[in-house]
């Protein structure tokens, strides 16, 4: 909890490509096909009801306070 609202921590990870170019478009890191799973932690946290708009009152409304990226793997 920060104050009187609820905060949730979220870990995922993704694939993505890495591909860097430059702006000729040459691949300077990376490639096409260089895939890497890329693994994320979010800390979320409950709006009160005075800090969202009423017309989205109806719907809790969670706002994204820190995002991190805790590493990078080679799939491929």
């Amino acid at each position: 909890m920060l104050g009187s609202s609820p905060i949730i921590i979220v870990h995922f990870q993704t694939q993505q490509i890495y591909c860097v170019r430059d702006r000729e478009g040459q691949i300077t890191e990376g490639g096409q096909d260089t895939i890497q799973t890329v693994f994320y932690h979010w800390a979320m946290q409950l709006l009160d009801s005075d800090e969202v708009p009423e017309e989205e009152s109806y719907y809790p409304v969670w706002r994204l306070r820190e995002m991190q990226q805790a590493g990078v793997k080679a799939l491929i």
